[in-house]
């Protein structure tokens, strides 16, 4: 155990170097190319691209999966991800003013992120092969933890270190960090199944289906992976853009509180995650339940965000927001990770996670012309009866979701 636990602080560890290194390079890159270019396409370009290429890659990844130990795979990544932002470096220094230079860097941006979304969940699908069954709950908070510190010390950083340093220099850093954390990542000792030759020989269509077919096949997946999908449309409404707009009309606030709401609602999410470490041992015997009291919180929150008129009112919601989210998701990855094992927990992480970006893209664009058609309350009114499904749905289902890996095995099977 003294090895597992070793190999889990490296994860942890190199996967918050590396969240750190893939925000800081992706504001590095928009500040960049609108220094160079001033179009705000261009910019704009960057973190769409970012994001199909990971939902492209939700769809390849159990390919590799299959073919390849995910220690192994997630190495690969990681080393090919830090050699391909060496050649960011490179090319920044170089200069993006012609179209082949642009071409280039996207193409970059594009390969980077693929890897991202390939390594990604054979890193998650780890977590339960380093840590005890009882110590899931903590070990994901803790990582969810990591992630939120990641996510709101990365912008402000960011800001900081464009100021001071310049783009180029900022570039070499996050080469640093993705260097470093392709070092720790390559100290994790995790022992693994060793590849089914007849396995391989299956069809690659199988092989890309067999997540989803994972997550059909048990009640308690199939509901949480509804219930996700239904909430992720309805995070749509915390997009920057949107949010721009309901600081705007419904509070009456200028671009500053655009700036705080964003604030509280990260570091909420970060104290979250310290409050579910410190109870996680009193949630992990009731994780059904505190999905279900979690979802209705965040109705009751998006309906009081939608209709206040104050502006401290909305910005305490943003920061409670985080509790009821961090509790959520961090009782959802547990129950999916006492579902499945190994490269089958991989390609169901795959699977979900081509769902959740591919649901929150479309949400972008619907929710972004129902509140330019209908308003920005509306919007939040609309958002409130997603969750409101969802928690009908969490209702309908919970003997399911209160059932633990066994029994749940067993139900299926009868």
């Amino acid at each position: 155990m003294i090895k597992a636990k070793r190999s889990f602080h490296f994860l942890w560890s190199g996967q918050a170097l590396g969240n750190l290194g893939d925000i800081l390079y992706i504001i590095c890159l928009i500040t960049l190319v609108y220094k160079e270019t001033g179009s705000v396409l261009h910019m704009a370009l960057i973190p769409f691209a970012k994001t199909m290429s990971l939902l492209v890659s939700g769809f390849i990844a159990p390919l590799f999966i299959e073919k390849y130990r995910r220690s192994a795979l997630l190495i690969v990544t990681l080393a090919a991800k830090t050699i391909l932002l060496l050649l960011l470096c490179f090319l920044a220094s170089y200069g993006i003013d012609t179209p082949f230079t642009y071409s280039l860097l996207y193409i970059l941006i594009i390969i980077i992120s693929v890897l991202e979304g390939i390594g990604s969940p054979a890193r998650r699908s780890m977590i339960p092969d380093l840590v005890k069954e009882e110590e899931l709950v903590k070990a994901n908070s803790f990582i969810s933890i990591t992630n939120q510190t990641s996510m709101l010390l990365s912008w402000p950083l960011g800001s900081i270190l464009l100021v001071v340093w310049g783009e180029q220099n900022m570039l070499w850093l996050t080469f640093g960090l993705f260097f470093i954390s392709s070092v720790l990542t390559a100290q994790i000792q995790i022992k693994e199944k060793e590849v089914n030759k007849e396995q391989n020989s299956n069809s690659k269509w199988n092989t890309i289906r067999e997540g989803w077919y994972l997550i059909f096949r048990s009640k308690k997946l199939r509901t949480l992976t509804l219930m996700d999908v239904l909430e992720n449309f309805g995070h749509g409404v915390w997009i920057a853009a949107i949010l721009y707009v309901y600081v705007d009309t419904a509070i009456g606030k200028g671009e500053e509180w655009w700036g705080y709401i964003n604030a509280a609602f990260f570091a909420g999410m970060m104290v979250a995650g310290i409050v579910v470490y410190r109870f996680s041992k009193r949630m992990e015997p009731h994780l059904g339940a505190v999905i279900m009291i979690s979802t209705l919180c965040l109705l009751g929150l998006n309906v009081w965000f939608g209709l206040t008129s104050s502006a401290w009112a909305a910005l305490l919601v943003s920061f409670i927001f985080g509790f009821p989210q961090m509790a959520r998701d961090v009782s959802q990855n547990t129950l999916i990770q006492q579902t499945y094992r190994d490269k089958q927990l991989a390609k169901v992480y795959a699977s979900h996670g081509t769902l959740v970006y591919g649901t929150f893209g479309i949400a972008t664009l619907v929710l972004g012309w129902f509140a330019e058609k209908y308003g920005i309350r509306p919007t939040y009114m609309l958002v409130s009866a997603m969750f409101l499904l969802s928690f009908f749905i969490a209702f309908t289902n919970r003997k399911v979701l209160h059932a633990n890996r066994h029994s749940d095995v067993l139900y299926e099977a009868n």
